[in-house]
């Protein structure tokens, strides 16, 4: 049986091998060290907003910028080491897995009103407060997703 479906079959079940526990823990390691940079840049720039009573202006931005490509980079790893097979049903993982989309849907949810926050006006005030909510929530939430797959060691099964 030829045809685009076996390309797409066969793609899939290679992303389904087991990929070795040594690329395992670099994944790991790379995950947890992007995450880390992630979480310390928006405590800086939290830090930074809270000093200068204000957001920083182009710096702010360029550091909020590569805190979530950090942060994207840290879950495409961590999500690609927990997918594989060997550890998929791991508790430790389960769970990093929930906190991580945890994080990530606080994080979706942020963006609109974090979005309308700029052009609407002062009255929606408390809009602003929604935005630093969900923002905490997602911070905390991806914190606690690295405490999670810091304390998960795919070796010690």
């Amino acid at each position: 049986m030829s045809g685009a479906g076996n390309g797409r079959t066969a793609r899939h079940e290679q992303l389904r091998e087991p990929l070795g526990m040594p690329t395992l823990l670099r994944w790991r390691r790379i995950g947890l060290a992007a995450g880390t940079v992630a979480v310390l840049a928006v405590l800086g720039f939290l830090a930074v907003a809270v000093a200068l009573d204000g957001a920083g202006g182009l710096l702010g931005a360029l550091v909020l910028v590569a805190a979530f490509i950090c942060a994207l980079a840290a879950l495409s790893f961590l999500r690609r080491a927990w997918a594989d097979p060997e550890v998929a049903d791991d508790p430790r993982v389960i769970r990093a897995g929930r906190w991580s989309g945890i994080a990530s849907t606080a994080w979706y949810l942020a963006l609109v009103p974090g979005l309308a926050v700029r052009v609407l006006p002062e009255s929606f005030d408390w809009l602003r407060w929604l935005v630093l909510a969900l923002g905490a929530c997602a911070l905390l939430a991806f914190t606690g997703m690295l405490v999670l797959t810091a304390r998960w060691h795919p070796t010690r099964r």
